[in-house]
């Protein structure tokens, strides 16, 4: 098997070229979670290389790589975060500078975003840390969502996790049965409960707030 040539290429060289470029592409994460996946992956192969080609300090060095990621993978997913939400002031002097300074980066999810009277504006606040932005407009009883922003190093879905279980409780005073957003990212929206829908022929995302009887 690792005889095997594709391209001119033995196999060993592929499964270091293939190291290379996941390690390479942990680097340019955001997300330290997803930073460590990666850079597990390209360790585990780094790894094997080491040892096929008889490379032991390549091979033991990148196995404790491994180990390491694993660890504080576990450490990650098993640590208890403390979440909270606030409501803010559109004119909040830290709004503000926030949408400003990711503005480039929320074009790309919500390029249509802007600020407008009579929208609610909450921070999710994780270790209290600001960790995601959310911004909307009540439409009778349903609530539009302008903006679902979670700042890059906060991108794992926990923000977006925590807001939806307490959304309901959040705007059920101003008797909103459902949320719908114009997002292209449908895999995030879809992970929220979000379902596909139409609303004045447009394709939206929608999510009932009701509790199942």
């Amino acid at each position: 098997m690792l005889e095997f040539n594709f391209l001119g290429i033995p196999l060993l060289e592929w499964i270091g070229y293939a190291a290379s470029v996941l390690v390479l592409v942990s680097l340019t994460m955001t997300s330290i979670v997803k930073l460590r996946w990666y850079n597990l992956a390209g360790a585990v192969l780094f790894s094997a290389y080491g040892f096929l080609i008889g490379a032991l300090p390549v091979g033991i060095m990148n196995f404790l790589i491994v180990c390491a990621n694993l660890y504080n993978l576990r450490k990650m997913y098993s640590r208890i975060e403390d979440f909270k939400i606030i409501e803010i002031k559109k004119d909040d002097e830290l709004l503000k500078h926030l949408l400003e300074f990711h503005a480039k980066d929320i074009t790309t999810f919500f390029p249509d975003f802007q600020q407008k009277k009579n929208q609610l504006s909450l921070f999710i606040l994780r270790d209290m840390s600001i960790a995601g932005i959310f911004i909307g407009t009540q439409e009778n009883n349903e609530f539009r969502i302008d903006l679902d922003y979670a700042l890059p190093q906060y991108r794992d879905f926990k923000v977006g996790n925590y807001l939806y279980k307490k959304l309901n409780k959040i705007l059920g005073t101003y008797q909103v049965d459902s949320v719908y957003c114009v997002s292209k990212d449908f895999k995030y929206m879809e992970k929220m409960g979000f379902e596909a829908g139409k609303k004045q022929n447009e394709d939206i995302m929608i999510k009932s707030l009701k509790k199942p009887l």
